[in-house]
């Protein structure tokens, strides 16, 4: 399974009292990151939009292992777990030098644009996914 990577360098105002990334961050880490898996698998995330169909969160799950810091430059690995009928499961793995620090998955549900109702994967999404899945090898 190939996996997407992206990088991210934390900022001083994503971390809490503590001196660590405020737990909250991560699934925001997770959505800037598939944002990018988007364009360069499809050429944007708006231009998806732009042709009609969106996504939504219906679940996700944030696994914290080890605390993130200040400066600390982060990789984001997303793999496609699932490509449904009208869903995607992706599993996240963020990890500093190697060592894993935050894990977890998103099932993304693909809507139509104008009237937000769940519709059926666009075959142009699943195939451009599908190199971030199951079927890469």
């Amino acid at each position: 399974m190939a996996a997407f990577h992206n990088e991210i360098r934390i900022r001083y105002q994503e971390c809490d009292m503590q001196g660590v990334v405020y737990f909250a961050r991560y699934p925001e880490y997770y959505d800037i990151s598939l944002t990018e898996l988007f364009r360069v698998a499809l050429g944007s995330y708006q231009s998806m939009v732009d042709a009609g169909t969106d996504i939504v969160v219906a679940e996700q799950t944030v696994r914290y292992r080890s605390p993130a810091r200040f400066d600390d430059v982060v990789d984001v690995a997303i793999t496609i777990d699932r490509l449904g009928e009208t869903s995607m499961q992706s599993a996240y793995a963020i990890s500093r030098g190697g060592e894993l620090i935050v894990e977890g998955d998103v099932r993304h549900v693909f809507i139509d644009v104008p009237t937000k109702a769940k519709r059926p994967m666009p075959e142009e999404i699943r195939a451009a996914l599908g190199a971030y899945g199951p079927e890469s090898g």
